[in-house]
Parts: C-alpha cells; structure tokens; sequence
C-alpha cells in the first residue's frame, strides 16, 4: 500500500446525557457534512449494551487529515466542549492506519 493509498480511521466513545441527544445529533451532523464534503467518512454507533454511550469514526486518506480542515476541526472541538465526558476512562480517542 503506497502512502497515497493509507487510509487513518479515528475513534471516539462519547457519553452522551439522554436529555441533550437532540444537541449532539446537530453537532454530529455538522461533523458527518463536513467530512462528507471533504472526501472522507464519518460513522456513529450506539452501544448495544450501555445506555447514552457512542462510537464514533471519522476515516479519511493519510495523505490529508481532514482534522486539519478548519470546519472538521470546529465541529469535532464543539463536539468535545459539550459532550467532554470520557467514558471509559482514561482514553475516548483512539487513530488507527490501513493496512490490506
């Protein structure tokens, strides 16, 4: 796989509070357009087993991190402000490198 070809996935478990879902869907939907319109993907799943907790992905080419494009960032920093929380503790963020 050349570096063109590498792909970066990054991971985000984030607690949520159930009475401010409405807030983080609007926040989360910022992010997913923004890196959608950048070329890369963004993903979020619900824990089948723990309630208000979430996993979320942002994937993109390692030739250009999208965490570097000024809306991506604003939303992933509004993200964080507000739903901060990490759950589990000690590590919520976690980035990952294609391999085939």
């Amino acid at each position: 796989m050349t570096n063109q070809e590498e792909r970066r996935l990054v991971s985000i478990r984030r607690w949520v509070p159930a009475e401010s879902r409405d807030e983080y869907d609007s926040a989360w939907l910022r992010l997913h357009a923004a890196a959608t319109a950048g070329g890369g993907h963004a993903w979020r799943f619900a824990s089948a087993s723990e309630a208000n907790l979430y996993l979320e992905f942002l994937e993109f080419a390692a030739a250009r991190d999208l965490r570097e494009e000024p809306e991506i960032l604003a939303s992933l920093q509004a993200l964080h402000r507000s739903f901060g929380d990490p759950y589990p503790p000690p590590r919520t963020i976690e980035e990952w490198i294609g391999v085939q």
